[in-house]
Parts: C-alpha cells; sequence; structure tokens
C-alpha cells in the first residue's frame, strides 16, 4: 500500500516537472527571440497550449485555471516589453492571454466532471461488488446447499457449501444438474413443474451424488427465481443434508430391533435348551448302551448338532443378557497393545499383517474385558475377509471430545446394500458362524456410549471406525 502511494506521488512530481519545464521552456523562447520575428512569436505563443490541456487533464480544473493564469502572467511582461504601448495588436495579445484562461478553465471543468462522474460509477461499482461480496458471505455462511440454475437446468451459482458436498474446486457453471442427482428424472420433472406451474417444492427428498460416487441423502426445497420484472428467469434449488439423520435413525431402528431379539431370543433360549438337554442325554445313554455301529454314528451326528445348537443358544443368552461392566480408568493403548498379543498368532496362521499405529493414548473410564471382546471381534471378521492374507491396519487417535479406534483391512470388502445390515443379529457374509459377533460389538460400543461407523468397497477392503467419549473420572 505505501509503495503504490510513493509510485503515484513520484508520478505526480514528474507531471508538475513537466508542465513546469515546457511553461519555462516556452517563456524563455519569446525572451530571447528578436521582437521583429513576430511569426516565430505566434508559433510560440500557441505553444502554451500544451501544458494547458496536459494539467487540465492531469489535474483537472485545477491545473487548468492554474496553469493558465501562470502562463499569463510571464507571458504580459513580455508583450509590454517589446511592444512599449498599447495599439490593436498588444489588444489582440491579451485577448489571447484571455483564451489562455477561458480554454484553461473549460478543459479543466470538463475533465472534472468526467473524473467526478467516474468516481461516482467507481463508488457504485464498489458497493455493488461488496454486496455481492456480503450476499456470497451470508451464502457460504450458511451450512445448506444453495445452487441457483437457468430454465435450461444448468447450474449458474452454487455457494461454498454445495462445492463442499460436491468436491467441485472450478468450473461450476453451465454444468447440468443431471450429474448431482441420483433420480435425476424425477428432480428435473418436480423443476419443470416449478418453471411451468410457478409454485414451490418443499421438503423433498433425494439422493445426491458427491464427488467419490457416494450417495448423500438430501432434503430438496425449489423455489422460482423471479428477474426484476417478475418472470421467472431460473429455480434456486435449497438442498439440507440429512445423512446424519439418516444414519441416527438407523442407529435406532436398530436399536429397537436388537432389543426386541434379545428379549425374544432369552424365551425361546430357555425353552429350547431344556429339551435339547433331555435328547442330548438320552442320545449319549443309547450311544454308551448299543453295539450298533451304524446307531452309533447316527446318535454322534446328533450329539454333535445338539453342541453345535447349544453354543448358538448359549450365544443367544449372552447377548440378550444385560452386562454389569465393571468400569475402571483405562490406558486405550494398552488395551489394545494387550489384544494385539492375544491375536496376533490367529493373525500369522492366516498370513495377515497387523501394523498398529498410536497417535496419542488416552485414558478413558471402560470396562476394558467388554471392550476387548468387542474389539477381538471386529479383528476376526477383518482377518476372516482376507482368506488369501493381507494387511489389518489399527489406529488410535484422538478427535476433539472423541477417542477414536480404526480397523482396516484390504479384504473382499462388503457390498454397499449389504453394510446396513451387518451389525443385526443373525446376519453374516459368512458361511459359519451365528451373525452375532458384530452385534454384540455394536451393544458393547452403544453401552459404553459410542458409536461405530463402517465404509467398505469391494474388492479393497472395509474399515471400521469405533468413536468413544473422552471421560477420565469416574462418572464423568
Amino acid at each position: 500500500m505505501k509503495e503504490r502511494e510513493m509510485m503515484r506521488t513520484e508520478k505526480k512530481i514528474q507531471e508538475i516537472l513537466f508542465i513546469s519545464m515546457s511553461i519555462i521552456g516556452i517563456t524563455l523562447l519569446h525572451y530571447f527571440t528578436i521582437a521583429s520575428r513576430w511569426d516565430i512569436h505566434d508559433f510560440y505563443r500557441r505553444l502554451y497550449y500544451i501544458p494547458i490541456i496536459v494539467a487540465s487533464f492531469k489535474f483537472r480544473l485545477k491545473g487548468g485555471v492554474l496553469s493558465s493564469l501562470i502562463i499569463s502572467m510571464l507571458y504580459t511582461p513580455h508583450l509590454l516589453l517589446y511592444f512599449g504601448k498599447i495599439n490593436i495588436e498588444v489588444l489582440n495579445q491579451f485577448l489571447e492571454i484571455m483564451m489562455f484562461i477561458v480554454i484553461g478553465t473549460i478543459t479543466g471543468f470538463l475533465v472534472e466532471s468526467d473524473f467526478k462522474k467516474k468516481k461516482m460509477l467507481e463508488i457504485q461499482i464498489r458497493k455493488l461488488t461488496d454486496l455481492e461480496n456480503y450476499t456470497q458471505n451470508i451464502l457460504d455462511s450458511i451450512t445448506n446447499v444453495f445452487i441457483a440454475v437457468d430454465k435450461n437446468l444448468m447450474i449458474q451459482s452454487m455457494n461454498k457449501e454445495g462445492k463442499k458436498i460436491f468436491q467441485l474446486d472450478g468450473g461450476i457453471e453451465s454444468r447440468n444438474l443431471s450429474s448431482l442427482f441420483v433420480e435425476y428424472d424425477h428432480v428435473e420433472k418436480i423443476l419443470n413443474d416449478v418453471f411451468k406451474y410457478n409454485k414451490k417444492v418443499l421438503n423433498m427428498e433425494t439422493q445426491c451424488i458427491s464427488k467419490d460416487g457416494k450417495g448423500v441423502y438430501v432434503k430438496l426445497f425449489a423455489y422460482p427465481l423471479r428477474s426484476t420484472r417478475d418472470k421467472v428467469e431460473g429455480v434456486v434449488l435449497v438442498l439440507e443434508d440429512i445423512s446424519e439423520i439418516r444414519k441416527l435413525e438407523s442407529q435406532v431402528k436398530r436399536s429397537e430391533k436388537l432389543s426386541a431379539v434379545g428379549e425374544l431370543a432369552l424365551g425361546i433360549a430357555h425353552e429350547i435348551r431344556n429339551p435339547l438337554g433331555i435328547i442330548k442325554t438320552i442320545s449319549q445313554t443309547i450311544h454308551e448302551d448299543t453295539d450298533d455301529e451304524e446307531l452309533e454314528e447316527g446318535l454322534e451326528i446328533i450329539i454333535h448338532e445338539i453342541d453345535r445348537a447349544n453354543s448358538v443358544i448359549q450365544s443367544l443368552l449372552n447377548f440378550a443378557k444385560p452386562n454389569v461392566y465393571e468400569r475402571k480408568v483405562q490406558s486405550i493403548d494398552g488395551l489394545l497393545q494387550d489384544i494385539l498379543l492375544i491375536t496376533k498368532k490367529y493373525a500369522q496362521q492366516n498370513h495377515v499383517e497387523m501394523n498398529y499405529e498410536l497417535q496419542e493414548d488416552v485414558k478413558l473410564f471402560v470396562d476394558s474385558e467388554a471392550l476387548k471382546q468387542a474389539f477381538v471381534n471386529i479383528i476376526f471378521n477383518a482377518v476372516q475377509a482376507m482368506p488369501k492374507g493381507g494387511k489389518l491396519y489399527i489406529s488410535l487417535f484422538k478427535e476433539k471430545n472423541w477417542v477414536k479406534i480404526s480397523f482396516e483391512d484390504t479384504g473382499i470388502g462388503i457390498p454397499q446394500e449389504k453394510i446396513e445390515k451387518i451389525f443385526e443379529p443373525f446376519y453374516t457374509t459368512k458361511d459359519t458362524g451365528t451373525g452375532l459377533g458384530l452385534s454384540i460389538t455394536h451393544r458393547i460400543i452403544e453401552e459404553h456410549k459410542g458409536y461405530m461407523g463402517i465404509d467398505s468397497v469391494v474388492g479393497k477392503g472395509t474399515k471400521i471406525d469405533v468413536y468413544l467419549p473422552i471421560a477420565v473420572e469416574e462418572g464423568a
């Protein structure tokens, strides 16, 4: 800023020097030229108009008037000196001097008037720019997405939140809305109705496509964009991101479902366990008393299947019974180190390499045994998702008021349509197992006031994030 001011001052000094030297130079030519060569004096006199006009354009009215007055004062003694008397020729010369002042005044006034108009225009442009920037700042400060489109549904502008969700860095103008919506045909019909019937659209739920290909659930509002003549020239779209609300709704539904299944399982497990115990006892008695090999083989199958059914029932009872946690302050890093020792051999047998990254250890008020069970379930699932071996990355981070424990494998991945179901009881993508492991894990994390997130790409792997609230004191 100071450099710019210095440059302007330097330029003004140069302009003043040019005008001053021009006036002095022309005046000296007059005084040092003999009086008999009046034709040359006429030429020199007309040269005075150059510094007058330059001064008028550079310094406006002040420059024009001041330069013409200085020239008049310098030129008048020359007339009296060379003519020595007043006659018609001298009067003509004095009229010429008056013309200097008139030309300087008129030119300066016109330039001054033009300068004021330009200043007013600059002020108006600055006000409009400030208003536009202020409006854009308001739109960028709002967490909803604002999109303006023309009659051809081509994007004309988008606020900062929209660019963030759709990960658009630039070149949004003249981009079609079809690249943003999953059900574009339905959205297009709705927006055409806005044009046709001049109506608003409120609370329409749909799904957008982010740049990474993930679906973003939004609530859409559409309003006609009118011109100053009250003609509809486009549509303003307001998109409210409801993805987190959908996740919360899904978690609530899952919790309700788990609670209902738990109560049902508890009742059924007791009713089934007793008859199975009787069947197993009778089968063992018959197996001990018979010598028939074929019968013995059949009884062994019955006993094995009863044991397997009892294993499932025990899992159901473990899942359904309310837990009584023995909480204490526990280092999460220490807990994970213990789990790595427990699961290391199992991972090596399945050709899985485990890598652990610690950013910052945090102590939480938790039941260490319950969390060990939860984390071991996740690790076992990850290892089983890599039948040909692979890598499992475990990391411990602190994010604001949460501890984040991430488990990322390089396994077969889970299709998007199945991700929503993996925490449901009895749902499994494996050929064996009860499908209760991750359900129990989910319940343990929720009972510790935490939550879980999952992201998976088929063929690349799965990442499970466990978030636990930071609380270092009992009852916090």
